[in-house]
């Protein structure tokens, strides 16, 4: 990637990566502005996932898709997105087996492929720094801890399975101004799931996340959840359709779209 490149421009983050000058994580880049979780299905599966995704709303917001199946632009989101090249990082999934990792999926595009788009869980971030409650992460680049928890998302065959969440510390005086940031702005993955003892939704070991980096709780603070959209990828995984095209885990679609505009309060 090119050092002097801009990384408050979500079509210049775009373009280095559709150039293949950047293929790592999309952690930190362009704060404000939304990035999104990726799931590419053939026709034949999209309109049971498209039912689970608005029957599982909290945890699978879906933002856009394909207009039509084949077509690979997604122009709510931002402008000249194509979701062949636009993403650092793509893993290819047969019957639910991962096959590879690659940064380009244009050879492997099919007319009958539908793409959709998931509200990640980092918007929220920019709201609750409206409030005035700083991130946990000392890095911006680094990921929250991602946990596969024991609540159930909604079933609609065939998919379904538990719902992925990610944690933020917090003291309980901030953990009160959090619920109220996420009940007012209403942005996506705003209202926790869950605070206090993780055993009661299943995850028995805070150090080991599934997905991202680990954090310390320090003296007075307690652990608090809220639901992301890998959900949608482990449920497809788990759906084990013939095929399927997911960004990797922390490589993001970056779009135009503000974080704020999510806001429907």
């Amino acid at each position: 990637m090119d050092p002097k490149a801009s990384l408050t421009a979500p079509n210049a983050i775009r373009a280095m990566i559709r150039a293949g000058d950047y293929s790592g994580p999309t952690n930190g880049f362009v704060p404000g502005f939304a990035q999104c979780n990726i799931l590419i299905l053939p026709e034949a599966n999209a309109f049971e996932f498209q039912t689970y995704c608005q029957h599982n709303a909290d945890c699978c917001p879906l933002l856009a898709s394909s207009i039509s199946p084949g077509n690979y632009h997604l122009d709510q989101l931002g402008q000249d997105i194509d979701i062949r090249t636009d993403i650092p990082r793509y893993r290819i999934l047969k019957q639910g087996q991962l096959t590879e990792e690659v940064s380009d999926i244009s050879h492997l595009w099919r007319d009958d492929f539908v793409a959709f788009a998931l509200a990640s869980h980092l918007a929220f971030d920019t709201v609750l720094h409206s409030f005035g409650i700083a991130s946990p992460l000392a890095n911006p680049t680094h990921s929250l801890p991602m946990y596969i928890s024991n609540i159930e998302s909604h079933q609609v065959e065939p998919f379904g399975g538990p719902k992925v969440v990610c944690m933020r510390p917090m003291n309980k005086l901030t953990l009160i101004r959090a619920i109220q940031a996420g009940s007012v702005s209403r942005v996506p993955h705003g209202i926790p799931v869950h605070f206090g003892d993780s055993g009661e939704i299943g995850i028995t070991n805070l150090s080991k996340p599934n997905f991202g980096e680990p954090l310390c709780i320090n003296s007075g603070d307690i652990p608090v959840f809220w639901t992301t959209s890998l959900t949608a990828h482990l449920a497809i995984t788990r759906a084990a359709p013939e095929w399927c095209i997911i960004n990797s885990p922390q490589h993001l679609l970056v779009t135009d779209k503000a974080d704020l505009s999510l806001v429907i309060s």
